[in-house]
């Protein structure tokens, strides 16, 4: 696997957010993502079922976006107006986190607007989940391929 993504302090707030990478098991992704998930106490309550029914697959853009929300957006106040704008360094630094999966990865999130179908505005304002962990409210993203299984998770309570 590639060299760790080094993110500047504030990304990625361990308060809110998960940050896991982990080598493909050779079974289901979904059992290499729940053990990843199992070294967060927040995350230990998401079942396979659960991600059976609520994720929808998305994009590599729509997954660089959703990105951006878990890192530094509010699942509450929706994402901030400045993840819109293109900012070099952020872009560039989670671009390469996703790339870490390699060309051939895919995503899932429990994202309302994958499960609508939205092709884009992952970023808009107002969105729905489909809450998987206890907690208020969550937003994930799984990114998976043959090599290697990505989990992001931002989690709140109000």
């Amino acid at each position: 696997m590639d060299e760790p993504v080094e993110f500047p302090p504030g990304w990625f707030d361990d308060r809110q957010t998960f940050m896991g990478l982990s080598v493909a098991g050779v079974g289901d992704w979904r059992e290499t993502a729940l053990t990843v998930m199992r070294s967060c106490p927040v995350l230990r309550s998401v079942n396979r079922e659960g991600m059976e029914s609520s994720l929808a697959e998305v994009s590599r853009e729509n997954a660089l976006d959703l990105s951006k929300i878990i890192a530094f957006g509010s699942l509450l106040r929706g994402p901030l107006p400045s993840l819109v704008d293109a900012d070099e360094q952020r872009d560039s630094l989670l671009a390469q986190l996703l790339g870490q999966l390699g060309s051939d990865a895919r995503f899932w999130t429990n994202h309302g607007g994958a499960e609508d179908g939205q092709e884009s505005g992952f970023l808009s304002s107002s969105f729905y989940v489909n809450a998987l962990a206890e907690t208020t409210i969550d937003l994930c993203l799984i990114g998976v391929s043959p090599k290697a299984v990505l989990v992001l998770w931002r989690f709140e309570d109000d």
